[in-house]
């Protein structure tokens, strides 16, 4: 596919933003956009991206969410199928697609349910997955079977395996293409004598390392590619960096749960008691505060990391606004936190920094502005995850 036809605009009016994948035949990145409920991110969900990466370093992940080790991706904690498809719009553009969801459908009290349920839950599965491929440049989708689950509703897990059952039987019938990719995880994991200890109903690190290694493999070879191959950073290339916070102190749009990096350089002290607040700017349910002390000179920047809650889980959407105590600020900068937890520099609205330090994970583009400093892509080794 030509280059100018995977550039997008970046979008000032939301959090989320469309990716320019211009870059990619020069870096040999291979952009991933992972979709799903919590085990695709809440806990410890982004082991899975961080052990992908161990194999296949080549991959950038795409969302408009970040995990814990800065990450991006698209889960979101208690979704169904039914809520994945309400916010299909708010999923970028990708290449590639990871999906794994259905989990939350099919727990079944009673056994006389489980054929309808998994039924269902297959024709919502694939219905997601002929939306993304309704979507700008996508390549391929790899398709996860449900995982196997250890909690203390059997008929979940019965489930699960029933709509796998169903979605493999009739796999070439719903995808005929050659564009969606089955990943098997259910028989390999069954195989293993104390799966239970390492999946659960959300893996464990073990677990994870165990589903990306599937992972890794089926896109290898659908991909035909070798595992250890690291990006190459092109001229005038680095990380986009959406900054979601306004010259009037409140953010853009509400903002999505995950972790973030709020930076500032200090003004003047002005009180015996400076501080920076940032916190929920109308809601009244599960409001969002966040208090630092300010313990730097001024001239110096102050760099936050801080993480928002699960929404719908003690965090509820809402914008924020940023109140400053006996001190002044200036060159907000409120980002997803990126996978070395430092600040990015300073800019407004959506640019590409190509100063600060990148590391494997994030997608490279392109900058419209005169070549910078150029940096190396980290690796793994230097992350301290």
């Amino acid at each position: 596919m030509a280059n100018d036809k995977l550039k997008q605009t970046a979008k000032k009016t939301n959090q989320y933003q469309d990716f320019d994948y211009a870059a990619t035949e020069a870096s040999g990145q291979i952009p991933l956009c992972m979709i799903g409920d919590s085990i695709t991110w809440a806990e410890r969900g982004d082991w899975w991206r961080q052990e992908l990466l161990k194999r296949l370093p080549n991959l950038a992940f795409i969302g408009t969410h970040t995990a814990m080790f800065g990450y991006s991706h698209a889960g979101e904690g208690g979704n169904n199928t039914t809520l994945v498809l309400n916010r299909m719009k708010d999923i970028p553009d990708c290449l590639y697609y990871n999906v794994l969801i259905g989990t939350n459908n099919n727990c079944v009290l009673d056994a006389r349910f489980i054929n309808d349920k998994a039924e269902q839950t297959a024709v919502d599965i694939v219905k997601i997955v002929h939306a993304l491929l309704k979507k700008n440049f996508v390549k391929k989708i790899f398709l996860s079977s449900i995982l196997p689950c250890d909690t203390s509703n059997p008929l979940r897990d019965q489930c699960n395996s029933a709509t796998n059952k169903i979605l493999r039987r009739k796999f070439t019938e719903f995808f005929p293409d050659n564009k969606v990719i089955w990943v098997e995880y259910e028989f390999p994991i069954r195989k293993i004598p104390d799966w239970e200890e390492k999946v659960f109903l959300h893996p464990n690190e073990k677990g994870y390392e165990l589903i990306a290694g599937i992972t890794a493999k089926a896109i290898s070879q659908a991909l035909n590619i070798k595992y250890g191959i690291e990006p190459v950073h092109p001229n005038r290339s680095g990380v986009r960096v959406v900054n979601i916070m306004e010259k009037n102190s409140t953010t853009v749009s509400p903002v999505i749960a995950g972790w973030y990096t709020l930076s500032c350089k200090i003004g003047a002290i002005t009180g015996p008691n400076s501080q920076i607040v940032l916190s929920s700017l109308t809601g009244t349910k599960n409001i969002f505060t966040h208090q630092v002390s300010v313990t730097v000179k001024p001239g110096e920047q102050i760099s936050i990391n801080f993480f928002t809650g699960y929404e719908g889980y003690g965090y509820t959407r809402d914008k924020f606004k940023l109140e400053v105590i006996d001190c002044a600020v200036s060159n907000v900068l409120l980002e997803k936190m990126r996978p070395s937890k430092q600040s990015s520099i300073y800019g407004k609205d959506s640019f590409v920094d190509t100063v600060s330090p990148i590391s494997l994970g994030e997608l490279l583009e392109y900058s419209s502005s005169l070549p910078q400093t150029k940096v190396p892509v980290v690796s793994m080794a230097d992350t301290n995850l």
